[in-house]
C-alpha cells in the first residue's frame, strides 16, 4: 500500500470512530474554520456536516466559546452551554501538535433530561427533609407505613410514646410498634378510618388513617393522632358549643343593628285596602326591582320597606336606611357615596364608605326621596343606571349590589310636573309602587292594631294591659286620624299613662277625638283656642286648594307661604292629595 492510500484510510477510520460517538466533537484551527463536525454534534446542534464543515465556528454556532481557547490557550472543562432548549456539558481544549497550537476541540453532550432529573432529586431531598423536620419539631404524633406495613417515617414523640425510638422503629412492622394498630390494615385495603378511638398504653386516643395513593396504587398509608386523650375531644366540642351560641347571639344582634326589623306579619289588619297592599309587597319581595312606596304620613311606610327586604332573597345582607330630608343637602352626596381620605377639610383619615357600600349585598331604603336635592338625583339616577359608584373624592370605580326601596309621601307626578324631580328618576324608581292605604280607609282594622300597641306597651313597661272600651273604640274608629297609626299609637299611650284602671274611656282622650259623635259631645268643655285655630287653618288651606284647581304652587301663592311649607301643613291636618286633585276628610 502506497503512503498516501495508508493516510487516506487512517482519516477514513478516525473520520468513522468520531461518527460513531455519542458526544459530539468539533475543531477548529487557528483561523477559526471548522475542522471536524462528528456526526452527534450535527444531530445536537440540527445542521448537517457538510454545511458545518470549512465553515467560520461563530457561522455555525453564533455563541460559541471555542474560539475564547484560540485567545487564551487555556482549557475550559465542565461548562454548560445552552443551545436552543438544549442543555449541553461542554468540554473545550486547545489542539496542540508538536508544542504549538494549531487549533481548538470541543467535546459536547447534552444533559437537558439529566438536569431535570437532578433537579427532581433536589427538590425529593428538599421534602423528604421537610417532613423529618415536620415530624421531628412540631410535637405530633405522626406516623408513615409502605404497603407492607413496614414504617418509613415516624416522629420522635410518637416513638416515644410507643416506648421505642427512631431508629428502631423505622424498618420494623408497625404492628411490632405500635400497639392496636390498624396502620398496615388501611395500606392494604386504601379505605381511610377518620376521627377512630384507639387505645395505646391505657390511654384512649383519636386518630387518623389515610391510605397513600400513586395514581390507583396504594403505597402505604398516614397515621395521625388528632387528640392525645378523648378529653381534649369533648373540652374542644365545650369550647365549639360556646363558641356556635356567641355566633349565633352576634349574628342575632348583626340582624337587629344592619337587618330588617319587621316582616310580613308585623304589618296587623286584614281588611281589603291593607291586604291588597301586603300581596304587592310579597310579590315585590320576589324580585329585585326597585319599589317605590306611598302613602300619607304615618301610614307604616318604612314597615312595609322592611318587611320587603325579610322577604327577600336578600333577606342576608344588611338594610340601610337614609332619610333625604333629614340629611343637611351639603351632606347628603358624603352620606350616600362616602368619601376618600382628604376629600375634604375634616374628612375621616382612611376615608368612610357611604350607605351605597354599606348595604351591599342588601337593600338600600331611600325615605322622604321626593326631598332629594336635584344635583342629587342626577348622582342616584347613574348609580342606578350603571351599578357603580366613586365616593367624594375619589379616582376608584366601586360595583354596587343593592336593592332599592325609595318611599315619598309626597305626589311624586306632581313634583315632577312642576319641574323639582327628575322625570328619568321617576320612571326609573317607579317600578312597582305600593300605594299604603290611611287608616280612613281601613276603619276595620283599628281594632287590631290599637290591641297590638297596647300589648307591646304592656311588655314594655312590665304593667298590665288596658282594654278600650266599646265607646272609646267607636270614637277611635270615627276620628280621620290625619296622623294615621303614628297618631294612634301616640294617643293610645298617653291614654295608658293618663289612667291607673285597666279599661281606656273616652275621658282618657282628647276631646277633638270625641266631636265626631254626638253622644259623646255632651257635657264637653268647648275646643281649645289651640284646636280652633288648627281647624280654622286647615279649612283655610283646603279653600286655597280648591280655589286652585289642586295645583299646590298655585295655592301656596295664595296663601303667601312657600310651596313646602304647604306641603307640611296639608300633611299636619291630615289633607291628602293626588296629582291635580285634593281629597278633602271630612
Amino acid at each position: 500500500m502506497e503512503p498516501d492510500d495508508r493516510f487516506a484510510g487512517d482519516v477514513s477510520l478516525l473520520q468513522s470512530i468520531l461518527n460513531s460517538l455519542v458526544v459530539g466533537i468539533v475543531s477548529i484551527d487557528l483561523e477559526g474554520a471548522i475542522t471536524v463536525f462528528n456526526e452527534a454534534a450535527a444531530r445536537l446542534m440540527g445542521i448537517p456536516r457538510e454545511q458545518a464543515l470549512g465553515r467560520h465556528i461563530l457561522t455555525v454556532i453564533p455563541n460559541a466559546s471555542l474560539v475564547n481557547v484560540l485567545r487564551t490557550g487555556e482549557p475550559e472543562m465542565g461548562r454548560t452551554q445552552l443551545i436552543g432548549q438544549r442543555t449541553m456539558l461542554t468540554n473545550r481544549v486547545p489542539i496542540v501538535h508538536r508544542g504549538v497550537m494549531i487549533g481548538a476541540v470541543s467535546m459536547f453532550q447534552d444533559i437537558t433530561e439529566s438536569g431535570k432529573i437532578s433537579h427532581e432529586l433536589d427538590s425529593t431531598r428538599t421534602i423528604l427533609r421537610t417532613l423529618e423536620g415536620i415530624l421531628s419539631g412540631a410535637g405530633e404524633w405522626m406516623v408513615v407505613v409502605d404497603a407492607n406495613g413496614v414504617i418509613t417515617m415516624m416522629s420522635e414523640n410518637y416513638a416515644r410514646f410507643n416506648g421505642s425510638t427512631l431508629s428502631q422503629a423505622v424498618g420494623r412492622h408497625v404492628t411490632e410498634v405500635i400497639e392496636n394498630t390498624r396502620m398496615h390494615i388501611v395500606a392494604h385495603t386504601g379505605v381511610a378510618e377518620m376521627g377512630e378511638k384507639q387505645t395505646i398504653r391505657g390511654r384512649e386516643l383519636i386518630v387518623n388513617r389515610v391510605p397513600l395513593m400513586d395514581a390507583d396504587r396504594v403505597v402505604g398509608a398516614y397515621g395521625r393522632v388528632v387528640f392525645k386523650d378523648v378529653e381534649q375531644l369533648y373540652e374542644l366540642a365545650s369550647k365549639l358549643k360556646v363558641l356556635e351560641s356567641k355566633v349565633k347571639y352576634y349574628e342575632k344582634e348583626l340582624t337587629q343593628l344592619r337587618g330588617a326589623r319587621y316582616t310580613m306579619a308585623s304589618i296587623l289588619g286584614s281588611g281589603q285596602a291593607i291586604s291588597a297592599a301586603k300581596l304587592e309587597a310579597l310579590r315585590a319581595s320576589r324580585t329585585d326591582s326597585t319599589v317605590l312606596v306611598f302613602g300619607e304620613t304615618g301610614t307604616g311606610k318604612e314597615l312595609f320597606a322592611h318587611a320587603i327586604h325579610a322577604a327577600s332573597q336578600r333577606r342576608s345582607g344588611p338594610f340601610i336606611k337614609l332619610n333625604c330630608a333629614a340629611v343637611p343637602a351639603d351632606l347628603l352626596e358624603s352620606e350616600l357615596f362616602g368619601y376618600d381620605e382628604g376629600a375634604f377639610t375634616g374628612a375621616k383619615r382612611g376615608g368612610k364608605p357611604g350607605k351605597f357600600e354599606m348595604a351591599q349585598g342588601g337593600t338600600l331604603f331611600l325615605d322622604e326621596i321626593g326631598d332629594m336635592p336635584q344635583a342629587m338625583q342626577v348622582k342616584l339616577l347613574r348609580v342606578l343606571q350603571e351599578r357603580e359608584l366613586e365616593r367624594v373624592g375619589g379616582t376608584v370605580t366601586r360595583p354596587v349590589d343593592i336593592r332599592i326601596i325609595a318611599a315619598t309621601g309626597r305626589s311624586l307626578e306632581e313634583l315632577v310636573n312642576d319641574g323639582s324631580f327628575r322625570a328619568d328618576l321617576y320612571y326609573r324608581i317607579h317600578v312597582i309602587p305600593i300605594r299604603i292605604p290611611p287608616i280612613r280607609e281601613r276603619r276595620e282594622d283599628i281594632e287590631a292594631i290599637a290591641d297590638s300597641f297596647l300589648a307591646g306597651l304592656s311588655n314594655d313597661t312590665g304593667e298590665f294591659k288596658r282594654t278600650i272600651s266599646p265607646e272609646l273604640m267607636e270614637a277611635l274608629k270615627s276620628y280621620n286620624w290625619p296622623g294615621n297609626v303614628r297618631e294612634l299609637q301616640n294617643v293610645l299611650e298617653r291614654a295608658a299613662a293618663m289612667t291607673r284602671g285597666e279599661t281606656l274611656l273616652p275621658e282618657h282622650v282628647p276631646d277633638y277625638l270625641l266631636r265626631s259623635i254626638p253622644k259623646l259631645c255632651a257635657g264637653l268643655a268647648p275646643c281649645t283656642l289651640a284646636h280652633a285655630r288648627a281647624e280654622a287653618e286647615r279649612k283655610t288651606i283646603v279653600a286655597a286648594l280648591a280655589a286652585a284647581a289642586g295645583n299646590k304652587t298655585r295655592a301656596a301663592s295664595i296663601l303667601q307661604i312657600h310651596r313646602v311649607k304647604l306641603y307640611e301643613k296639608m300633611k299636619r291636618h291630615g289633607i291628602p292629595y293626588v296629582a291635580n286633585k285634593v281629597h278633602v276628610p271630612n
